[in-house]
């Protein structure tokens, strides 16, 4: 596997409104299907003639996005429990609102916290991430597109430059909806960063994600 694609999903329904994110099973928005769609135009550019393997997240709203690209690539995606994004515990499926007297506020070592109860922490959530992923990679020699999500895009990353996992305490890599990042292995086998949150395919909607100023802790999914 000497590269690997991954795909942020598209905008969906807990970003523009007060439903937690984590494992909830929320959709696409329309202005995500269309940021999909845009994407998908790409990727079937992109991936002409390639043979490459594609997961995705079983989460809908990645599930979603996943087969949007699916019908423009002519793959079919396969759906893995294990890339879903951070598990948010009893604040799956409700309000911000609704959990705010159940959230625990950071706490050191930050790795270790967990923010609702039932919640993953980011160390439990790394492992998850990184032990699927070192069980594709001894499988898999192919290119392989990964749909999923944020947070799970942030372990991706760290995984493939094999950050240490205490280094994640003050290390994040920011992906916008639909955008588009890829790793690859370089001529002196050296596992390289080649793009990352790229969302130029966005531009023809009108869209420039603006910079965002954003930390784990201030961000929980």
């Amino acid at each position: 596997m000497e590269t690997v694609i991954l795909v942020r999903h598209g905008e969906a329904e807990h970003m523009v409104s007060d439903l937690t994110g984590g494992w909830s099973q929320v959709p696409l928005t329309e202005r995500g299907r269309d940021q999909v769609r845009a994407l998908a135009t790409r990727l079937k550019r992109d991936l002409e003639g390639v043979d490459f393997a594609f997961y995705c997240s079983d989460l809908k709203r990645a599930h979603q996005t996943a087969d949007i690209i699916a019908e423009a690539v002519g793959r079919v995606p396969i759906p893995s429990r294990e890339l879903r994004e951070f598990n948010s515990g009893v604040a799956a499926g409700r309000t911000k609102a609704d959990v705010a007297h159940l959230y625990c506020p950071p706490s050191e070592p930050i790795m270790d916290w967990q923010p609702y109860p039932e919640a993953e922490t980011w160390r439990r959530f790394y492992r998850r991430i990184t032990a699927f992923m070192d069980g594709l990679y001894a499988v898999e020699s192919r290119p392989t597109l990964i749909v999923s999500h944020g947070g799970t895009i942030v372990n991706l990353v760290a995984w493939w430059i094999r950050l240490e996992e205490a280094s994640l305490s003050y290390t994040t890599f920011h992906s916008s909806p639909a955008s588009l990042s890829v790793l690859n292995v370089t001529s002196l086998n050296e596992r390289a960063v080649e793009r990352l949150n790229d969302t130029a395919h966005l531009h023809k909607l009108g869209q420039v994600p603006r910079l965002p100023v954003e930390t784990k802790t201030s961000n929980v999914p």
